[in-house]
């Protein structure tokens, strides 16, 4: 066990190493080409900030908060509270689920032509700063300072005590879980809707300005 522990809690030096992909793609969005001057990722900026996303959420999501809960001494009082969902939210889709939309973005960009592209690019950046901003807020207003909250109660009460549902349906804890609604409605309103929006018009054709063109993107209609 604690070999294994060992190697769980050093997972961290790795991540830590891995946020440099994220300075490797902040300096090529800076990038211009040698021969013409041009931004040489200028077509895939918001793609490009969504793998920076990755970076940053996977140091504080895989690194910092699985760090915290991969000791067996705080394991052992730990496995099954809120802090276990905290770590897993900031892991899973602040890393998994930023790379699979970093992907999807880069799809829609390609997709689309610049007219509709410029039409689309603000609901993406809309969506981009929705679904980080509202995974943030769920962590800071609930599932981390509840997580604490609950594993304080199972040091010293007791792990029975922590998962009661006088507990968690009471107290501190159960008005934690009602903060989060505003973290859940930024998440939804201003971070997954406008990023389906642009994925739903990218195949099909909203008002007269726009029509299916023959590879299966959206143009401008003439």
């Amino acid at each position: 066990m604690a070999l294994g522990a060992l190697f769980s809690a050093l997972e961290v030096v790795p991540l830590t190493l891995l946020t440099l992909d994220a300075w490797d793609f902040i300096r090529l969005k800076d990038k211009r080409c040698d021969a013409c001057g041009d931004d040489l990722a200028a077509n895939q900026k918001w793609a490009i900030y969504f793998l920076m996303a990755v970076g940053a959420w996977n140091f504080v999501g895989a690194g910092v908060f699985g760090f915290l809960i991969n000791l067996p001494i705080v394991s052992y009082f730990e496995v099954g509270t809120t802090l276990t969902p905290n770590h897993g939210h900031a892991a899973m889709f602040g890393v998994f689920g930023m790379l699979a939309l970093a992907l999807l973005v880069f799809c829609l960009r390609a997709a689309q032509t610049d007219a509709v592209w410029r039409r689309s690019e603000r609901f993406v950046r809309i969506g981009f700063w929705g679904l980080n901003v509202g995974l943030g807020l769920m962590i800071v207003l609930d599932l981390f300072p509840a997580g604490v909250l609950q594993l304080w109660d199972a040091v010293a009460n007791g792990y029975w005590h922590a998962r009661r549902i006088e507990f968690v349906m009471g107290g501190a804890y159960h008005e934690l879980e009602w903060l989060r609604i505003g973290g859940d409605m930024v998440f939804l309103i201003f971070g997954a809707l406008p990023i389906a929006w642009v994925a739903l018009r990218s195949f099909v054709p909203f008002g007269a300005r726009d029509e299916i063109s023959p590879d299966g993107g959206i143009q401008p209609r003439r």
